[in-house]
């Protein structure tokens, strides 16, 4: 409940920071979806001072999968025209697009690597087992930076509303009521605080299911990604539920490119740092089967938006149903295999 009233919070302060920035609604819903992943941040945050780093890197890739999934079954709601098309925003098609091909050439890169030195290891016991905290903060420094200049192009060229532009996205057709500033940042300081108690009492509920119910590593990160990513899909039905695609449509976007570069960059960003403080330096993160699956499902998952998203800028019900078709498959090799433990018993 409180995760659903800091989600609403985000929604009327997106609209108040639109009409009084001028912004488009796509650009502005970004910055909501960015605000709306404090509670993710949050349960990756304990989780990493608890000495659970696998599971944190887990959780992460996890999320990339469960979003990619929403954004797929959202795109079966949004309005088609006569021939059955929606037509997307410029800001995904020539943005969007190079984020999903840059995250998917970076899962499939770094996850081949890792396999091979699992692989060669087993014959060759001066290869590591494992990434230390040097590396795993090199790598999450390379997608946070990637992200800041995602963020920079897609604030600057599709950030301002024009009147007289023929693309409805920077028209800006659809007006707001104007919110004075000051309830503005009433509703996002209650919004980033409901979102971040949420996000503690979920890290809880993370060693909750494993020790207390005694769900599977994957089965755990799969539930908990779901909730962790509540606030994102509430603001996605809220906003379509009041006409607003645009924030609808770059939430449940934003949900996949922000996940991977952003959530994901965190978490490895402060494995560095949270490790060596809890003096774990070497072997923080093992290549083991779930760290690599995971990470080679990313590719995947921002692979095929990226195919059905560039080949017309439109998206319709056949290529919504073989997105949905795609994440089935991998939910149930995830719900399958993920029933084996990380250490053999």
């Amino acid at each position: 409940m409180i995760i659903a009233g800091s989600a609403e919070a985000f929604v009327l302060s997106v609209e108040g920071i639109s009409h009084n920035m001028n912004m488009t609604d796509y650009v502005s819903g970004i910055y909501a979806s960015l605000a709306s992943t404090i509670p993710e941040l949050s349960i990756i945050t304990f989780l990493l001072l608890a000495g659970k780093f696998e599971m944190a890197w887990v959780l992460a890739l996890a999320t990339i999968f469960i979003n990619s999934l929403v954004f797929s079954l959202y795109t079966l709601a949004l309005p088609k025209e006569a021939q059955g098309n929606f037509r997307l925003p410029d800001a995904i098609m020539w943005v969007g697009s190079d984020m999903l091909t840059m995250g998917s050439v970076i899962s499939l890169s770094v996850g081949l690597s890792m396999l091979m030195v699992y692989v060669f290891a087993l014959t060759n016991t001066a290869l590591p087992t494992s990434l230390d905290a040097g590396e795993v903060f090199v790598f999450g420094g390379c997608l946070i930076g990637v992200f800041v200049a995602y963020l920079y192009r897609i604030t600057k060229y599709y950030g301002r509303c024009d009147p007289a532009s023929d693309d409805p996205y920077l028209a800006c057709e659809i007006t707001h009521e104007r919110m004075p500033r000051q309830t503005v940042v009433i509703f996002l300081f209650l919004a980033a605080v409901g979102a971040l108690l949420g996000g503690e009492a979920l890290s809880s509920f993370a060693t909750f299911t494993t020790d207390t119910l005694g769900l599977s590593f994957i089965h755990a990160a799969l539930l908990l990604a779901v909730f962790g990513g509540a606030p994102e899909y509430i603001i996605v039905g809220s906003s379509h539920r009041k006409d607003e695609i645009e924030i609808a449509l770059s939430n449940a976007f934003g949900g996949i490119v922000q996940v991977f570069f952003v959530i994901f960059g965190f978490t490895l960003i402060a494995s560095g740092v949270i490790g060596p403080m809890l003096g774990v330096v070497n072997g923080l993160i093992p290549i083991d089967l779930f760290s690599v699956v995971l990470l080679f499902f990313a590719f995947p998952s921002m692979f095929i938006l990226k195919t059905m998203i560039t080949d017309d800028a439109k998206i319709n019900v056949l290529e919504s149903i073989a997105m949905i078709a795609v994440f089935a498959m991998m939910l149930y090799i995830l719900l399958a295999y993920g029933i084996y433990p990380i250490v053999p018993p």
